[in-house]
């Protein structure tokens, strides 16, 4: 049987060019051409050696390497830089250079800022190609965990008693520390010249840490958990939320624009509710793009007055089903001489209160029994009313229902594609600065994805 020549020692085991053995059609050559079509001066010019110095990797190299590298579920700096050295893809893009982790890591820190330019650039091109019209757009969010341990949350009292407790525990050390050197520092207990000394000594200070761990570990056990009172020391900016899995952990809501299964801008906050993300989200796409959808496609999550408000503020044709039905006024009479309602059988509302609860402002009229005293409230929002008439309105027809139709399958296939796909579901960055740079990398390598594929 005759066999191709193999040989592990041999001085080349590649074509001079890594792209050559790529070929054209290979993501990692797609990407890079990509790339290089944006305006990355701005990046460029934010490093500064005029004054001498080591040479610093090129930031475009950098970038090219976090968005492959983000695009094929590689999030670890220190995976990112071992694939620099044993996959091809990687090399091709490094220019066989191979930066270490923590330059990879630093990178994706400091440059956060142009990440998100980059970010926008694409979406410009994507408008620009026809790609995306700015038409229908689709809000929506979805919870992606933190990089925080459930265990280090803590309430106002908690973080006082661990605080204590790591007070007391170097005192502890100080005070054995003392009692084995004295006053003296270069002074040596004999006992500590003897491995057996020096592993008793050991013993008698894990000792001491184990008992004031077990103590902290005492509260959580004796402690129900507050979750609005709860702050996690390992990532403060994260909050304890309901996720998808119905669990609930330290997380972010992360909401994203959308059109044509592509984003166009996201916002990330930490509240479980979507109902105060809807205006940061499209201020967020007016600042950095300065451009607003002409109709908005979203679940009746964001349903509030505020919201439908600014929509029309802003000339959006927003399609919202309202999370609950309005008071058909028509069933009530308005009694302007005395400022009260009359319903359909009789019954009297007199005015009680103007009522604002979680910026959903009414006003209140009651109506009292005469014979049971039991009180019925009515509870009257007339711009919500108007709000609910023209969304009712809206929605119904077959045009409508045709154009929220889209909703579905556009923003909810961005996170499937980003969860499943990309296997990004978990924040590997902390604090508010690190997961929005890490969400506009895996957003810049969902959207190069759409871009190039389609």
């Amino acid at each position: 049987m005759a066999f191709k020549q193999y040989n592990q020692k041999q001085s080349s085991l590649l074509p001079p060019s890594y792209s050559d053995f790529l070929g054209e059609s290979h993501r990692a050559v797609i990407l890079s051409e990509f790339i290089n079509e944006l305006d990355t001066t701005k990046l460029v010019e934010s490093y500064c050696n005029q004054n001498g110095g080591s040479s610093a990797y090129h930031p475009v190299m950098l970038l090219k390497i976090l968005i492959y590298s983000y695009s094929n579920a590689v999030f670890s700096s220190r995976n990112i830089a071992m694939k620099l050295k044993e996959d091809i893809a990687f090399m091709y893009l490094a220019g066989n250079n191979i930066p270490d982790f923590r330059t990879i890591s630093r990178f994706r820190k400091e440059k956060a800022e142009f990440i998100e330019q980059i970010f926008s650039q694409i979406v410009i091109k994507a408008k620009s190609v026809g790609f995306v019209s700015f038409g229908n757009c689709s809000l929506d969010g979805t919870k992606i965990y933190a990089s925080a341990s459930m265990d280090k949350n803590y309430d106002e009292e908690q973080l006082k008693s661990k605080i204590h407790g790591l007070i007391q525990q170097a005192e502890d050390i100080d005070a054995l520390e003392d009692e084995l050197y004295g006053d003296n520092e270069d002074d040596i207990d004999p006992e500590l010249k003897t491995k057996a000394g020096r592993e008793k000594r050991k013993k008698e200070i894990k000792d001491k840490e184990a008992k004031s761990k077990n103590a902290l570990n005492q509260i959580f056990k004796t402690k129900k958990y507050k979750v609005k009172q709860k702050r996690n020391t390992t990532d403060p900016d994260s909050r304890l939320m309901k996720m998808k899995r119905k669990d609930f952990a330290n997380g972010y809501n992360v909401q994203n624009i959308t059109e044509n299964g592509f984003i166009l801008s996201n916002y990330i906050d930490n509240s479980s509710s979507d109902q105060n993300t809807l205006v940061p989200a499209l201020k967020k796409l007016k600042d950095n793009i300065n451009i607003m959808p002409k109709r908005l496609l979203a679940d009746k999550g964001y349903s509030t007055v505020n919201n439908y408000s600014f929509c029309e503020e802003y000339n959006i044709n927003a399609y919202i089903p309202p999370h609950h039905e309005s008071i058909d006024m028509s069933k009530y009479k308005y009694i302007k001489k005395n400022n009260t309602y009359i319903d359909s059988t009789g019954k009297i509302y007199y005015f009680k209160q103007n009522m604002n609860r979680d910026g959903f402002k009414s006003i209140v009229y009651q109506h009292t029994d005469n014979e049971t005293n039991k009180k019925i409230y009515l509870y009257i929002n007339h711009n919500w009313i108007n709000h609910c008439k023209k969304q009712k309105k809206k929605l119904s027809t077959p045009l409508g229902k045709r154009i929220y139709k889209l909703r579905g399958h556009d923003v909810e296939g961005v996170f499937g594609n980003i969860k499943k796909n990309l296997k990004f579901t978990h924040f590997n960055l902390r604090g508010f600065k690190g997961v929005k740079t890490e969400w506009n990398l895996i957003s810049i390598a969902h959207n190069i994805q759409k871009l190039t594929t389609a």
